[in-house]
């Protein structure tokens, strides 16, 4: 078929109850550093949230979502 439309979604980590941090080496230009920097574990939900400036598209966003939504 062909590409209709593209968005953008994000992660959802507030409903997802993405709350551990974890410490993740810092790369520079494809190489491991001696720093580390906090990031979140995200859980694997599809739980995502839509970026509105994709809705001009909303027909076709719509068309392509499931029902239980």
């Amino acid at each position: 078929k062909d590409i209709v439309c593209t968005v953008n979604v994000q992660h959802n980590c507030i409903d997802s109850d993405c709350t551990e941090v974890v410490g993740s080496i810092v790369q520079q230009e494809r190489a491991e550093t001696t720093q580390m920097k906090l990031v979140i574990r995200h859980k694997p939900t599809p739980k995502y949230l839509l970026n509105t400036y994709s809705i001009h598209k909303y027909a076709h966003i719509y068309a392509a979502l499931p029902s239980s939504l």
